[in-house]
């Protein structure tokens, strides 16, 4: 981690290897996903009629992604994994980026159904990213990807589920 700026008590603006680490650990469907070339993409393909929704989608998204990564705490070990709530926070964690992962499997052999796409795409990684902020005790992540978490699965379930 490195700090650059103080903004208050333990937090500061600076760079988090393992912020970054766990962004592009999320963002392994996507990057392999043009070597694999489904031959459906709802996803990518999906039209919002409600561009607020997406609007705010984006803003609550990016800002997930740069607290997560740009976001540091002096008090906070690189790794913690010392008490019972880091395991278990940590655990969270991996669980809900394997819960992606799976979801993203069942995608590209085809099985893009609209609950499994809301849940497996986008309900998992908001709350990656909250656990993540709940393990790293980022608490102004928490509260962004708590948000994007709200409004990422009700543009997903009406995008998915709805409109079937």
């Amino acid at each position: 981690m490195l700090k650059f700026v103080h903004l208050f008590k333990n937090y500061y603006l600076g760079i988090s290897f393992m912020g970054i680490a766990a962004f592009v650990i999320q963002e392994i469907p996507y990057i392999i996903m043009p070597f694999i070339k489904p031959a459906s993409n709802p996803i990518m393909n999906m039209q919002n009629e409600m561009k607020w929704i997406e609007t705010i989608e984006g803003i609550l998204g990016m800002l997930s992604m740069i607290l997560l990564m740009l976001i540091v705490r002096d008090d906070v070990k690189l790794f913690p994994i010392t008490t019972t709530k880091d395991k278990a926070f940590f655990a969270l964690t991996v669980f809900m980026i394997l819960i992606n992962f799976v979801g993203w499997t069942f995608y590209y052999w085809g099985y893009q159904y609209g609950w499994l796409i809301v849940i497996g795409q986008f309900a998992v990684v908001p709350l990656y990213y909250l656990c993540f902020g709940l393990w790293k005790r980022n608490y102004l992540l928490v509260g962004t990807a708590a948000l994007f978490f709200i409004i990422h699965t009700i543009n997903g379930f009406m995008n998915f589920i709805m409109k079937k």
